[in-house]
Order: C-alpha cells, then structure tokens, then sequence
C-alpha cells in the first residue's frame, strides 16, 4: 500500500469521529495540608456550578489505595473555546487559589468513544447511579 493510498484511508476513517476540542488539566496537590473540609466544600461546590454551566465536561481525584482520595491529584476535562478561557476558569478553581493544587493543561481531541445520553454526575445520590 502506498503512502497516498494510506493517507486518503486515515482521512476516511477520521472524519466522521467526534474530533471535539477539549482541555484536560493534571491535577497535582502541592500542599495536602491545605485541603481542609472546608476548602474541598468549597471546591465541591465550585464543581457544581461549573458542570451545571457546562464548562466541566468531566472530572474526579485519582484513588490511591491506602491514600486519601485526591491526595495523588486528580484529573478534570473542560469544555471551553481556547487555553485561555481554560486558564482563567481553573484559576477560579478554590483548590488552585488556595495553593493546595495545580495543573498541567493539554489540549486533547476527542475522537472516539459512545456516551450514550447525559447524566449530571454531581447531581445524584451514590444509591441511585
């Protein structure tokens, strides 16, 4: 197969996939000590609203076992037009202003996968997922 042929193939196969722009943050606690109840309420509820608004496309700590959740960091995938709205959102974030955390921030492409309907995860009780 020649490298034309193989081309034209990616492309057929690519286009109609998702190709959907996303921002992915690492996140990495820097300060366990910081992450009181208090400020993971506040963080929490900071959650809430932006999922609600749209802005959080998903998000969650890593589970270490044997470590508290989020004391490993944890990842978020956001939902917005370009590097910048994504900075200045995670600015706002209660655990980044603290200093408790901070990020690494990719672009990512979403191309394949199969949500199937959508659930406002933060919105449910653990029972009734």
């Amino acid at each position: 197969m020649n490298h034309a042929t193989t081309q034209e193939q990616l492309r057929q196969l690519t286009e109609p996939m998702a190709n959907l722009p996303l921002y992915v943050a690492l996140r990495r606690t820097i300060d366990a000590a910081l992450m009181t109840p208090e400020l993971l309420l506040e963080h929490l509820r900071w959650m809430v609203r932006q999922e609600a608004q749209g802005t959080i496309f998903a998000s969650g700590p890593f589970d270490q076992p044997g470590r508290p959740r989020g004391a490993v960091g944890g990842l978020t995938v956001l939902r917005v037009d370009d590097e910048d709205a994504a900075r200045r959102l995670l600015a706002d974030d209660p655990f980044i202003r603290s200093g408790a955390v901070d990020f690494e921030l990719r672009r990512w492409i979403l191309m394949e996968g199969s949500p199937d309907l959508q659930v406002r995860l933060s919105g449910q009780p653990a029972a009734d997922r």
